[in-house]
């Protein structure tokens, strides 16, 4: 099932963009984060990161084109739980090596006292 991802909102108050490079076309895959369009709005030029992994079905802008915040902007299908089986292992890989250090945590390697100063003249 695609998923429509709208422009998301941009902060301080902007309600719309000019679309100046779709960087993604049907067919593609794309990961989480990854740029899908650049916008131009009156503060900034943005890239619009894609909301999570999936395979693009259809580009719903073009180039030139001024969208609103909240408007469609590429349908993306989420690939055989692309979205969802990447960041589950890794959250799971990181306590493990926490856990195998064992014992309490080294204790802080004092740094080397600071020179004496000379006696002012």
């Amino acid at each position: 099932m695609a998923d429509a991802f709208a422009l998301p909102d941009l902060g301080e108050g902007i309600e719309e963009a000019e679309v100046i490079g779709v960087l993604v076309h049907v067919g593609d895959t794309v990961e989480a984060d990854q740029p899908l369009i650049e916008v131009e709005t009156e503060k900034a030029n943005l890239d619009v990161p894609s909301p999570h992994a999936g395979v693009v079905e259809a580009v719903l802008v073009e180039v030139g084109e001024v969208i609103r915040v909240g408007q469609p902007i590429v349908s993306i299908a989420a690939t055989n739980g692309a979205s969802a089986a990447p960041a589950a292992p890794a959250a799971e890989a990181s306590p493990p090596p926490s856990d195998g250090a064992g014992g309490p945590p080294a204790a802080p390697v004092p740094s080397a006292p600071a020179p004496s100063q000379p006696p002012p003249l």
